[in-house]
């Protein structure tokens, strides 16, 4: 038998985000903030579910925690395009060359300062504090 299972929707959600940093301050993983942002919706409706990338965007989106990325760098090329983080977009980090050309050295998303090299840098770890 499936389980069955709610969406909230993104009130419900920031609501929760905020109540679990209110309640426990720094989250050291994203997955460990999904279940505690899961833990205060099923206060409401224990059918709800969520998505860890869903609770990461919202919590960026509505400014309800400051998060800090870390990564490891892998051997493919960054493109530029959306943010692996939040769906922003990243511009080009560029550089002066002592030719006066400018050379890309990477790039950042403005959205949550999500940054990479010209090799892909992908995100490993999330930390979430509250703002």
């Amino acid at each position: 038998m499936a389980m069955a299972y709610r969406k909230p929707s993104d009130t419900e959600v920031v609501e929760a985000i905020k109540d679990a940093l209110h309640r426990h301050g720094v989250v050291n993983s994203q997955r460990k903030m999904t279940e505690l942002v899961l833990k205060e919706l099923r206060r409401h409706d224990s059918d709800y579910s969520v998505s860890e990338a869903r609770v990461r965007r919202l919590a960026i989106r509505n400014d309800l925690a400051k998060i800090e990325i870390y990564g490891r760098e892998t051997r493919d090329k960054t493109l530029a395009g959306a943010c692996p983080v939040c769906g922003g977009r990243t511009k080009r980090i560029r550089n002066l060359t002592v030719y006066g050309g400018t050379v890309t050295m990477g790039y950042r998303c403005s959205v949550c300062g999500y940054w990479t090299g010209l090799r892909q840098r992908v995100p490993t770890l999330y930390v979430f504090s509250p703002k």
